[in-house]
């Protein structure tokens, strides 16, 4: 554009310029990356967090890291509590009173059934480093230390000033987007003068870690996620790093009531930590302290123009259930594929309005679940504690079966609950595309990682006639759409496991079909075969790309 920066040099371009390189800015690189959108993203701290928080990847957000091709990194990067599951509820740790309140996060489902991945446990500081790695081996231009000061945006795109924090050099960037991931008390989201709904401020908590060899013989056999421990004297939750000698610990903080974070000192954390485990004498060393707080508020839009939240910037909801950083990476995988659709001429730009239709309605029902579940857990510090939830979320289905309902899917209802009472994937418009076992080319892979980089017709085994249907769509409009035959036989693109059902799975009849987007989510589904297939596909793809 050939505009100076204030210290002088030209202003540097890019398709989408990320602002934060937490969780949710990082995801954002690595799916964009993936789709082989340039980008940059700008972060003002100097490095990736070192704090162990943010640890419960949901089945949903591991499905999504599967197909990013991220999946075993993350897992080998966990290793060390792979075996932990469950939440538990103690007086003390070295006493008798002990309940589950999740004995397992998977419910008792086989989850090999209804996905790809599985839960897993990779604190925040485990995980930023995979997806840092990733992002820049994809080509992602990712600057620490680098702060933006101001931006402003017209009809054609957005001009931000950015600072070098180390030597106060600003230069300019220009993007055709730019994608704020800044945190809850987020610049960008105040620039733009978006308010917030929601309670707000639930509690506050001081996150203490420390390390104590003693600790690990009174855990017990079965390593838990998280302990809450309701001595009062030794109040808060408890959750492992290496199950041997590093923890964490979150403790009550009130502010309203005259405690400062000088209160906590060393010898008060380690008489807290002494108090939660029974044992007067037990070893602690306190090794860090970091406050944080609890609230429920959900962004009143999601952007303006061309300028779009993610993660907190967007929602703050309570840690319980670990549907915060979940719904951030979750946000980002949707918003992606529809910048890369717009970047690509595939998509019309009102294809960009669908995020804030889509995402918001799951993080206002997310967040009122993450609530119910803090009181079921009676989270340390949570008011509401005294009172028992009788209807505490199911974690599975809160992560899986969300629904969308908006003007990039075709037949979704707009009346049904976004997330079911109970566990619901059937293929149905706005869904997540049932997952299946199949073989392709004699190798084992799931439905699932079919979907990530174009749009994809999935058909019954006798539905040939959609085959043709998607590559003449395919030619009409322009973009790639891939497709396959489910079944046994010659033609045949992938077989499925002996016992699977294709047509009982999707919803329809084997001469049916499903056309999936990008980001894994069902965007129409053809019950049957029907006359003038072509056509209609390639209608249906221009209404979901909302195109003249």
């Amino acid at each position: 554009m050939g505009r100076k920066s204030v210290s002088g040099r030209a202003a540097e371009s890019v398709p989408v310029l990320i602002v934060g390189g937490s969780l949710v800015g990082l995801s954002t690189s690595v799916f964009l990356g993936r789709l082989g959108i340039e980008h940059m993203l700008v972060e003002r701290h100097s490095g990736t967090s070192t704090h162990p928080r943010g640890r419960g990847n949901n089945v949903r957000t591991m499905e999504i890291f599967r197909s990013a091709g991220l999946e075993q990194n993350i897992r080998e990067a966990a290793s060390v509590l792979s075996g932990n599951d469950g939440v538990l509820q103690v007086d003390t740790l070295a006493g008798d009173e002990r309940r589950w309140i999740i004995r397992d996060i998977s419910a008792g489902m086989n989850m090999s059934r209804i996905s790809s991945s599985n839960w897993c446990l990779c604190s925040q500081n485990d995980l930023e480093p995979v997806l840092l790695s990733r992002a820049r081996h994809q080509g992602g231009d990712i600057r620490f230390g680098a702060e933006m000061l101001s931006f402003t945006q017209n009809r054609d795109g957005v001009q931000a000033q950015v600072m070098h924090r180390d030597t106060g050099e600003t230069y300019t960037v220009d993007a055709e987007f730019l994608v704020a991931a800044d945190g809850p008390r987020s610049p960008v989201r105040k620039r733009l003068g978006i308010s917030q709904s929601g309670p707000g401020e639930l509690f506050r908590n001081v996150s203490v870690t420390f390390r104590s060899k003693m600790l690990k013989d009174y855990v017990g056999e079965k390593k838990f996620v998280v302990c809450y421990v309701t001595d009062p004297l030794g109040e808060g939750a408890l959750l492992p790093v290496d199950n041997e000698e590093r923890w964490v610990i979150h403790v009550p903080w009130f502010p309203d009531s005259g405690e400062s974070l000088d209160d906590f000192s060393d010898d008060r954390c380690a008489a807290h930590i002494r108090a939660a485990a029974g044992v007067p004498d037990i070893d602690v060393e306190i090794t860090g302290k970091a406050p944080w707080r609890a609230s429920n508020r959900i962004a009143d839009s999601y952007g303006q123009g061309r300028v779009f939240l993610a993660g907190d910037s967007a929602h703050e909801m309570p840690p319980t259930g670990a549907f915060g950083s979940n719904t951030g990476i979750q946000d980002a995988h949707n918003l992606a594929w529809k910048l890369a659709a717009v970047l690509r001429g595939w998509a019309g730009m009102p294809l960009l309005d669908t995020y804030q239709q889509e995402r918001r309605p799951v993080a206002v029902t997310t967040s009122t679940r993450a609530c119910l579940q803090a009181v079921e857990e009676q989270h340390p510090g949570y008011s509401p504690a005294a009172g028992r939830n009788n209807d505490p979320a199911d974690l599975n289905t809160v992560a899986l079966c969300y629904r969308y309902a908006s003007n990039a899917v075709v037949g979704a209802s707009a009346e049904r609950p976004v997330v079911p009472d109970t566990f619901e994937l059937g293929g149905e418009p706005g869904s997540r595309a049932p997952h299946m076992w199949v073989m392709r080319e004699g190798v084992k892979i799931s439905t699932l990682d079919l979907y990530e980089r174009h749009f994809v017709v999935l058909a019954g085994p006798r539905g040939q006639v959609w085959r043709n249907a998607a590559e003449k769509a395919s030619e009409n409009l322009g973009i790639p759409v891939e497709a396959y035959l489910v079944g046994n036989g010659r033609d045949r693109d992938l077989v499925p496991e002996s016992d699977a059902d294709w047509a009982k799975l999707h919803g329809a009849a084997e001469d049916g079909a499903v056309l999936v987007r990008p980001d894994g989510y069902v965007a129409w589904r053809a019950h049957a075969e029907m006359p003038h297939a072509d056509r209609m596909l390639t209608n249906v793809l221009q209404t979901v790309l909302c195109r003249d």
